[in-house]
């Protein structure tokens, strides 16, 4: 099995960014091992690209970590991605700490956040996050398949693109219209359109050993606690 290596032991996607207002992108089923094994600070914004259950699964970890230590986060999606976040967790409110906003946009010291819809393919839709900095754009995309071209349009020329794969070369699988991630091989061609600087490929099934394959320059494979210089 290639999860044998360390490299290829993956846990559910999620990005942690240290700026001045700490941000979490997805709070996946793993998070508690996550925020332990990487001694994170707690959030003070969480960004929701979709209520998929590996995307959310670990919301009432995190709301336990910030009311028993009283330090409130500003839980920020898409209006119809909040209104299912709030109907699957009632008891969540600003007495424990949690503050809901459905918006498209969101402003931090650091950023301006953007949320862009993209089709999830079998599994419907989710959002691609944009981040605007004078200086440096990003933009992370885990779960999409079959850009429009209106829905590339946000995402030209970044500085770094991180978006998600799932196998290596799923062109001879047999159920075609299921598939709902690119695989590496599409990844490589949405990259030739977008032209990102860097590009880190995520949300990687185990099917991908990332020891034994190589990418073109500029491109890389994401793994569990990487961390990276943005900006």
């Amino acid at each position: 099995s290639v999860c044998i290596n360390l490299m290829n032991r993956r846990t559910r996607p999620s990005v942690f960014i240290h700026a001045t207002h700490d941000i979490l992108i997805d709070v996946s089923p793993d998070f508690r091992q996550q925020f332990l094994d990487n001694e994170l600070s707690i959030p003070n914004v969480l960004l929701v690209t979709h209520a998929h259950n590996d995307h959310i699964a670990g919301m009432g970890d995190l709301a336990d970590l910030c009311f028993w230590h009283q330090s409130p986060i500003h839980i920020v999606s898409p209006p119809d991605v909040m209104d299912i976040l709030q109907q699957r967790y009632p008891y969540l409110n600003p007495k424990r700490c949690i503050h809901f906003h459905g918006v498209h946009e969101w402003k931090t010291d650091d950023y301006t956040i953007s949320f862009h819809k993209v089709n999830h393919g079998n599994n419907g839709y989710s959002y691609g996050i944009k981040f605007s900095h004078l200086s440096y754009r990003w933009a992370y995309i885990s779960d999409v398949i079959h850009m429009t071209n209106k829905q590339m349009e946000p995402f030209y020329d970044l500085d770094l693109l991180v978006l998600g794969t799932t196998q290596w070369d799923s062109s001879a699988y047999p159920y075609q219209e299921k598939r709902s991630v690119y695989d590496v091989r599409e990844a490589l061609e949405v990259r030739e359109i977008l032209k990102p600087i860097k590009m880190y490929l995520t949300h990687m099934s185990h099917a991908i050993d990332i020891t034994s394959r190589s990418l073109p320059d500029g491109v890389f494979f994401s793994h569990d606690g990487m961390r990276l210089n943005i900006g």
